[in-house]
């Protein structure tokens, strides 16, 4: 994951959609996408806190 550090589990269904993606905060994690370099337009996982300090 981008972004210093963000963890994420998630539970697969037989359907193979991705729900209750939690980051390590214990939070749901928000779907981001890459806004620049290699990676740009792709999506990962993140925390919703994110880019407030815990």
């Amino acid at each position: 994951m981008a972004g210093g550090g963000e963890y994420s589990k998630s539970s697969t269904s037989r359907s193979g959609a991705t729900s209750n993606t939690l980051c390590v905060c214990g939070r749901i994690a928000v779907v981001r996408t890459v806004k620049s370099g290699p990676n740009v337009g792709l999506k990962f996982h993140g925390c919703p806190n994110w880019p407030v300090s815990l």
